[in-house]
């Protein structure tokens, strides 16, 4: 197994007992807290696999310090191990994503097979996290993609089947990947839109040519040291140039 572990629990007795057990398995006590800020601040320096925690403690219970460590993911699973046995509480720890929950006194033969359910549970969330994470991240890219494919096909007259074919040998040429190229396609017609609307809005406001307006963007660049698009938007907002 060979799983770290805090212990958190405000009897040094119980503490021990446990972490004795846990040594006996081969497993590596991390630390120990006798409350549930120390739990936390431990489990943010050490990273463990497990934690145990009671929930009766001071300054900082154990479900509120579970429910953090959940949040943070500052550990892979908490298990619960209080002389409470009540539903509202089983119910609430169920909610600060503890992996389980025993009743003390705690039993050899309940810890270990505790310990292997909630670890190989909080294996199976993680992998499935990464696989939406994942799943997420491509279909962000197929949605780039797409944009950055009708961008070309309207600017150069062609199909979508020739934009694709396009933004895939530009892809290659530039030695990207074509979520990373469609992405600053996408990006420099935003900004070519950005400035358009600058242009636009300083021909009407203040009647200059397109040429004139477009120079004032490029002297509000230079002079605050910025990119074109915000200081076309300076100037649209009137914190530019006069």
């Amino acid at each position: 197994m060979g799983y770290r572990v805090v212990v958190t629990d405000d009897e040094p007795i119980i503490r021990a007992d446990l972490c004795q057990m846990l040594e006996s398995w081969g497993m590596e006590i991390v630390g120990e807290a006798s409350d549930g800020f120390d739990a936390v601040e431990l489990c943010r320096r050490e990273r463990p696999d497990v934690v145990l925690m009671d929930i009766r403690m001071p300054l900082f219970d154990g479900l509120k310090a579970a429910a953090t460590l959940a949040e943070e993911h500052l550990a892979a699973t908490v298990i619960i191990v209080s002389a409470f046995s009540d539903q509202e509480l089983i119910q609430k720890a169920g909610l600060a994503g503890v992996g389980a929950y025993l009743v003390k006194p705690i039993e050899e033969r309940d810890l270990l097979p505790a310990i292997e359910i909630s670890m190989a549970r909080s294996k199976a969330m993680e992998k499935l996290r990464r696989e939406l994470a994942e799943g997420r991240e491509k279909m962000a890219q197929r949605d780039l993609i797409d944009s950055a494919k009708a961008l070309l096909a309207a600017e150069n007259g062609t199909t979508e089947a020739e934009a694709y074919r396009a933004l895939q040998k530009l892809a290659m040429d530039k030695r990207k990947s074509m979520g990373v190229m469609a992405a600053s396609i996408v990006e420099q017609h935003d900004q070519r839109g950005d400035i358009k609307k600058a242009k636009q809005y300083l021909m009407e406001k203040k009647g200059l040519s397109e040429k004139e307006a477009y120079r004032l963007i490029c002297a509000e660049a230079e002079k605050s040291g910025c990119t074109m698009t915000a200081a076309a938007a300076a100037l649209c907002e009137g914190k530019g140039t006069k």
